[in-house]
Formats: C-alpha cells, structure tokens, sequence
C-alpha cells in the first residue's frame, strides 16, 4: 500500500513541472492560387512566433535585403503581411546576428484552366 501511495505522488509531481516549450512558426494561409495572367499573387497572411525566452527578433522575406520589422524582448509576435508574390517564398525569423531560427514555406499556386472540349457536329433532338 506505502508504494502505491508513493507512486502516485510522484506522478503528481510529475505533472507539476511545466515542459519546455519548442519554438513555433505558423503561417496561414501557405499559399495563394491565382491565374498565370493575374501574377503576382496578392494575399494577406498571419505569421505567429511564439518561444520560451526573450529575444530580439525580425521577420523576414527570405528573398528581400532588409528585414519586414524587427522586434525587441519578444518572446511572442503576431504580425499581418501583405505579400505580392511571383513565386514561392520562405518566411523567416531570425536573430539580430541574421541567424535562422525558424522558417516556413509560402507558395504560389497557378491554377490552369481546364481545356474546353470541341464539340462535335450532332445535334440530336430526340423530340
């Protein structure tokens, strides 16, 4: 009987002690279906950071030379974009050194009609 009281106890314990949370990037939506005419791509997307310490952050287009904002004491960030894109992207967070925390992929989809069928030379009227 002592044991399983100690037993539980300790996986009591257990639950107390809150785990170490992962960094996490989420972007919605990852991707923007347009017409090859209709190019570039204008979309909106949310991008969420969110880390167990504070850090001095900026969110990046990983194809642009400067940074979209930079941020200081973070250890979360919400931001809305506005993106206008000819092909994919990758979004990244990174420290004030440039190093690459974390990144996600954004893609541009081009959406092809489909072909129209010819129509044949019978028109039956059955009535």
């Amino acid at each position: 009987m002592g044991k399983v009281i100690s037993l539980l106890f300790l996986l009591s314990q257990l639950s107390i002690v809150p785990l170490a949370m992962a960094d996490q990037l989420n972007v919605a939506p990852k991707a923007c279906a347009t017409s090859s005419e209709a190019l570039p791509c204008r979309f909106n997307i949310s991008v969420h950071y969110q880390t167990d310490t504070e850090q001095n952050l900026c969110l990046w287009l990983k194809h642009e030379a400067q940074p979209r904002r930079c941020y200081t004491g973070m250890k979360e960030l919400s931001e809305e974009l506005s993106l206008a894109l000819e092909k994919d992207a990758t979004i990244e967070i990174r420290d004030m050194n440039s190093r690459v925390l974390l990144s996600t992929q954004v893609s541009v989809v081009l959406f092809q009609p489909p072909q129209k069928r010819k129509r044949r030379g019978l028109n039956w009227d059955l009535l």
